[in-house]
């Protein structure tokens, strides 16, 4: 049995997809799953929750480093 882990949130549906998208281009399982209320199936704008992000329990640390690159600091500037 497949035991989904909550990797991490994002505020809105577009940045979780994209997000989803990277983890598998890496070759891992990750799905995305959220309230976006009224608005329905497939709203891409802020949602009041905020939208989660899941990883197979196996593939964790995978994920976790991954989330950890994106959110450091790039200095891809010349000086």
């Amino acid at each position: 049995m497949v035991k989904w882990i909550k990797l991490t949130t994002f505020p809105s549906g577009f940045e979780a997809d994209l997000f989803v998208e990277r983890l598998r281009g890496a070759g891992l399982h990750a799905r995305s799953a959220g309230d976006t209320g009224m608005f329905g199936a497939g709203f891409q704008g802020t949602a009041p929750r905020g939208i989660d992000v899941y990883v197979v329990s196996d593939q964790l640390t995978a994920a976790r480093t991954i989330l950890e690159e994106m959110n450091e600091p790039h200095d891809d500037m010349e000086s």
